[in-house]
């Protein structure tokens, strides 16, 4: 079985290189794995609306759409610019939309996840909740993409550099989830793609962060032969 794992595009209305480099990653990275998951912010914005999608996200979409119908599992784990892709966005791609994934493979257990949910409290997990997703639902796509545009400066940073404090962060959440029995953690969020090996009585539990398909190339596999690694592409 092959995965791939990938995150942190920020697609925008405008960024027609980002949508084309998405859909070359499909294209290269994608076409023979068996289960392909998204990380969360491959959008710079969205929130679903019954029998609507983004004009400007279409063409990634269907892209993973094609990947669901070749018979790949997809899963679309929901970033902090991702608030509740909807019920029509699973049911129109097939994409399993989630917050987290937690399975096992060989007797080991991974979990994955945007990584944003841990942070200090933001904008972004405040808008997250039911209330203000009926906001967005009163005001239709055109209107709240008005106002998410207005907001996306205090959403986060556009262009995040190199922090040691932050990846120290996400490795101390990992190490967390390692004390909570998990054998491999996988988050994105921070930007910086990041691998760390734990010895823990004989075995060796791995965090990994995919870090920046825009940015860096960089992305996560999984294969028997070869378990969970950090590659870049292009």
């Amino acid at each position: 079985m092959k995965i791939v794992i990938f995150s942190d595009v920020h697609i925008t209305r405008t960024s027609i290189d980002r949508t084309a480099l998405v859909l070359r990653f499909v294209a290269d990275c994608c076409d023979d794995a068996d289960v392909v998951v998204v990380l969360g912010d491959l959008f710079d914005f969205y929130h679903g609306y019954d029998g609507y999608i983004y004009p400007w996200y279409r063409s990634v979409t269907e892209g993973l759409k094609k990947l669901v119908e070749r018979g790949k599992r997809v899963y679309f784990l929901e970033g902090n610019h991702e608030f509740l892709m909807g019920r029509y966005y699973e049911q129109y791609t097939g994409i399993v939309c989630k917050q987290e994934l937690t399975f096992e493979i060989g007797g080991k257990k991974i979990f994955i996840a945007h990584g944003d949910g841990f942070a200090r409290l933001s904008l972004a997990q405040i808008l997250k909740r039911p209330f203000f997703y009926r906001i967005m639902d009163m005001l239709g796509p055109s209107l709240t993409w008005a106002v998410a545009s207005l907001c996306r400066p205090f959403l986060s940073k556009g262009r995040k550099e190199y922090s040691e404090k932050v990846r120290n962060i996400f490795r101390a959440y990992a190490l967390q989830k390692f004390a909570d029995g998990y054998d491999t953690v996988i988050l994105a969020h921070s930007h910086i793609p990041d691998v760390l090996e734990v010895s823990d009585h004989g075995s060796t539990r791995k965090y990994l962060n995919t870090g920046d398909l825009a940015q860096y190339g960089s992305f996560v596999t999984y294969e028997a032969s070869s378990g969970f690694l950090l590659k870049k592409w292009g």
